[in-house]
C-alpha cells in the first residue's frame, strides 16, 4: 500500500475513528492502549482511499453493529469499509505488488495483462495454474472482441455495447501497464542504486 498523505489519514481520523471514540466505543478487554493505537494508525493508512460520504456511511454502520459498544477487530472494519467502497487497484497490495513483479512484464509480453489484472482485482490471492488456464482463454476471448468491435467502430456499426466494452478495456489496460511501469521505475532505481 502507498503511503497516504497526511490529510488523508487525518480525514480518516477525524470520520471515523474519532467518531467512533465520541459515540462512546471502547477497546476491546485484553487490548493494550498501544496496540489500539497503533491498529487505528493503521486503519488511518489503509482507509485513506475512501471519500469523506463513505468514511461516514462506515462510521455510522459500525455504531450502528456495535451494539455492545466495544470496538470491531481491524479485519471487521476493513470488510466494511470494501463493501462500502473498494479501493482503487493501486492501493491493492496483491494487485500492484503482483503485477509490478516479473509476473506483469510476463502477461503483457503474453497477451494477457488486462485479464491478469481483472482476475486480481476479483480474487484476494495469487492466481494457481487452473486460473492461469483460464486467464489464457479469456485473454483469447477478448482479443478476438478487440478485433470484432474495432472492425465495427472502422465500418461505423458498433454498438453502444461494443464502444463502452472496449473503452472499460482499453482504461483496464492502461491502468494494468501503469502498475507494471511503476514496477519497472523501481527495479531501475534499485539497480541504479546498487551500480
Amino acid at each position: 500500500m502507498s503511503g497516504a498523505k497526511a490529510e488523508d489519514r487525518a480525514r480518516v481520523k477525524a470520520l471515523v475513528v474519532d467518531r467512533l471514540d465520541q459515540a462512546g466505543m471502547v477497546r476491546k478487554r485484553g487490548v493494550a492502549a498501544a496496540a489500539h493505537e497503533a491498529a487505528m494508525a493503521r486503519l488511518c493508512e489503509q482507509l485513506a482511499y475512501m471519500s469523506d460520504e463513505n468514511l461516514m456511511t462506515l462510521a455510522e454502520a459500525l455504531i450502528d453493529s456495535a451494539p455492545d459498544g466495544v470496538w470491531p477487530a481491524e479485519v471487521v472494519i476493513r470488510q466494511f469499509a470494501r463493501a462500502i467502497q473498494e479501493p482503487p487497484a493501486a492501493e491493492r497490495r496483491l494487485v500492484s505488488s503482483w503485477l509490478a513483479s516479473v509476473e506483469g512484464p510476463k502477461a503483457e509480453a503474453g497477451g494477457h495483462l488486462v485479464e491478469l489484472y481483472r482476475w486480481l482485482l476479483k480474487h484476494p490471492r495469487p492466481p494457481l495454474a487452473m486460473d492461469m488456464r483460464e486467464i489464457h482463454e479469456r485473454a483469447a476471448e477478448n482479443a478476438r472482441r478487440v478485433e470484432l468491435v474495432r472492425d465495427r467502430i472502422a465500418r461505423e456499426t458498433a454498438t453502444r455495447e461494443d464502444r463502452d466494452w472496449l473503452g472499460q478495456y482499453l482504461r483496464d489496460q492502461e491502468q494494468a501497464r501503469a502498475l507494471v511501469e511503476a514496477g519497472r521505475a523501481r527495479k531501475d532505481v534499485t539497480e541504479g542504486d546498487a551500480a
